[in-house]
């Protein structure tokens, strides 16, 4: 059986995904615009959208916990 007539296409298998433009956020956007409804546009200057490395200059560090070993009877 050849690579491209496998019943599973998958993500490491030939592809299988919706191709370029069927997928449904560019669907629900091409129909809001065709309705005459505004599409909805996110700022990616507010900080709440914006996805940053985390600041671990501040972290805080655990102290080792110390193993108390038990003398032996």
């Amino acid at each position: 059986m050849s690579k491209g007539r496998v019943w599973n296409k998958g993500k490491r298998n030939g592809g299988g995904g919706p191709a370029a433009g069927t997928g449904y956020k560019e669907k629900l956007a091409a129909t809001m615009q065709a309705e005459g409804k505004s599409v909805e546009v996110i700022d990616l200057k507010n900080p709440i959208n914006q996805v940053q490395r985390m600041n671990r200059e501040n972290w805080v560090e655990r102290p080792v916990r110390v193993n108390r070993e038990q003398p032996k009877k």
